[in-house]
C-alpha cells in the first residue's frame, strides 16, 4: 500500500543519516535543484504544453486556494489571540506549502512524470510568487520591518525556474534538437531524489515539542482542513476523477514550504515554531498525503 511513498521516506533517511554521520551538504543540493534540476523540469514540461485560457484559469484557481488558506490562518490566529510574531509565523508557515521539492516527489510517485506539470504550475505561479511577495509582506509586518518591494521583484524575476519559463516560451517557436530534450529530461529527473535528500539533511528533531499545540493546529489547517475544503469544492464544481483535480488536492495537502520557514527565520519571527512545523509536517506527510491519495483513488 505504501510502495509509492517508500522511496521518498528512503531519500529522507539517506539525507538525515548522511548529515548525522558525515556532514550537511543540503545547501549545495538545494542550489543544484534550483539552478539545474528545476529549470530543466520547467523546460521539459512547459515546452510541449499549450498555453491557453485553461492555463490562466488554473493559475487563478491555484492562487485563490492559497489566498483562502491565508485568510483562514489569519482569522484563526486572531481568534486565539496570538501575539504579532506568532501570528505572522502561523500565517506564513501555515499557508505556503512545499509544492516543489516535496510536492513534485509525491506527484511523481503517485501519478507519474506526466502530471508533475500541474504541480509545477501550482508551485511557480502560485506558491512561489505569493510567498516571495505576500509572504515577505507578512514576515516584515510581523517583525516590524519595512516592506522592500524592489527586493521582492528581483527575487521573482531572477529566480532560475522563472527565467527558464520565459526562455521556454520563446523556444516554443523553434524546434529543439532531440539531444537537448534528452539532456534536459535527464537533469530534470534529479529533482525528486536530490531535493528529498536535501530535505532529509535539513531535518532536526531537537525541540520538536516546542509549542506543540500551535504546531498541531497549524498543520491541521494546512495539511487536513484546506485539502478537505478544496475536495468538497471540487466535488461540486469539477470532477474529482480527473487526475489534475487529484494532483491539485495533494498539492494543497503538502507540508509547510521551506522558503516560508527561511523567510520567517530571517525576519526574526518564531524560529522554533517554524522549524518544528516544517520537520513534523514533512514526516507527517508520509502518512497524510498518502492517505489523501488512496482516498481519492
Amino acid at each position: 500500500m505504501l510502495d509509492p511513498v517508500l522511496p521518498i521516506a528512503l531519500y529522507l533517511m539517506i539525507g538525515y543519516f548522511f548529515k548525522i554521520f558525515i556532514k550537511d551538504n543540503s545547501q549545495a543540493l538545494v542550489d543544484f535543484v534550483i539552478y539545474f534540476s528545476l529549470p530543466a523540469m520547467v523546460f521539459i514540461k512547459i515546452y510541449p504544453l499549450t498555453l491557453d485560457l485553461k492555463f490562466l484559469n488554473m493559475i487563478f484557481m491555484f492562487n485563490t486556494i492559497i489566498l483562502a488558506n491565508l485568510v483562514l490562518t489569519y482569522f484563526i490566529g486572531k481568534f486565539l489571540k496570538f501575539e504579532k510574531k506568532t501570528l505572522a509565523t502561523f500565517m506564513a508557515v501555515g499557508t505556503f506549502g512545499n509544492t516543489s521539492f516535496v510536492g513534485f516527489s509525491y506527484i511523481d510517485a503517485f501519478y507519474g512524470q506526466d502530471y508533475v506539470v500541474y504541480a509545477l504550475i501550482y508551485d511557480l505561479f502560485g506558491s512561489f510568487l505569493l510567498v516571495v511577495s505576500l509572504g515577505s509582506v507578512i514576515v516584515n509586518w510581523g517583525s516590524g520591518e519595512l516592506i522592500r518591494f524592489k527586493a521582492m521583484t528581483r527575487k521573482v524575476l531572477f529566480f532560475p525556474p522563472i527565467i527558464m519559463f520565459f526562455v521556454t516560451i520563446i523556444l516554443k517557436y523553434f524546434t529543439v534538437p532531440t539531444f537537448v530534450m534528452n539532456t534536459a529530461s535527464a537533469i530534470g529527473a534529479t529533482v525528486v531524489p536530490v531535493a528529498m535528500i536535501a530535505i532529509g539533511m535539513k531535518l532536526e528533531v531537537k525541540n520538536i515539542f516546542y509549542k506543540f499545540k500551535t504546531v498541531s493546529l497549524l498543520l491541521g489547517i494546512k495539511m487536513f482542513l484546506m485539502p478537505i475544503l478544496v475536495m468538497i469544492g471540487f466535488s461540486i464544481f469539477y470532477n474529482l476523477d480527473d487526475t489534475w483535480s487529484k494532483v491539485t488536492i495533494l498539492e494543497v495537502a503538502m507540508p509547510p514550504m521551506t522558503m516560508a520557514v527561511i523567510l520567517a527565520i530571517q525576519g526574526g519571527l518564531d524560529e522554533r515554531l517554524a522549524v518544528n512545523a516544517l520537520v513534523i509536517g514533512v514526516l507527517l506527510s508520509l502518512l497524510s498525503v498518502t492517505g489523501f491519495y488512496y482516498f481519492l483513488a
